[in-house]
């Protein structure tokens, strides 16, 4: 009564692939808010009046929505791989434990990938982080006021 049972011990060993699975989507829902941000300004700046936009403003629009989309495709697939690894999990149980390799290196390649996407988001936040600057540098530069 003290041990745990084979199915028992998989249906555990397989919650961690469906808890990354969930992280994974807790990422490709951060990423999407990011590109729409992105998307949605440069909509704006394309709507605001007859003078062209800033080339220069639009091409770290797009370098942004590039690492966005980016981001995206890793964690997309990096939920995939956790799905795999999770029903591999099973394959592996059912051939006697043969395949232990598959779901650890299949997670380990999601894993991967989720800190990929994570350095990808990183460096699309800096990027934001620093257009910001540049927009209120501007715009008080226009309105006469110095900074601080």
């Amino acid at each position: 009564m003290g041990g745990i049972s084979l199915a028992q011990a998989m249906i555990t060993a397989m919650i961690t692939p469906a808890l990354l699975v969930m992280a994974a989507g807790s990422f490709i829902s951060v990423a999407l808010v990011r590109l729409a941000r992105a998307v949605d300004r440069v909509r704006a700046l394309g709507e605001s009046g007859p003078q062209p936009p800033d080339p220069d403003e639009l091409m770290r629009h797009r370098a942004r929505a590039l690492l966005s989309v980016r981001a995206v495709a890793m964690f997309v697939f990096a939920a995939a791989l956790f799905v795999v690894a999770g029903v591999s999990l099973a394959f592996d149980g059912a051939l006697g434990q043969r395949l232990f390799w598959l779901p650890v290196g299949l997670t380990l390649l999601g894993m991967g990938l989720i800190v990929a996407g994570t350095v990808a988001m990183l460096v699309e936040i800096l990027m934001a982080t620093d257009q910001i600057k540049i927009e209120i540098d501007a715009m008080l530069k226009r309105s006469g006021t110095r900074r601080r």
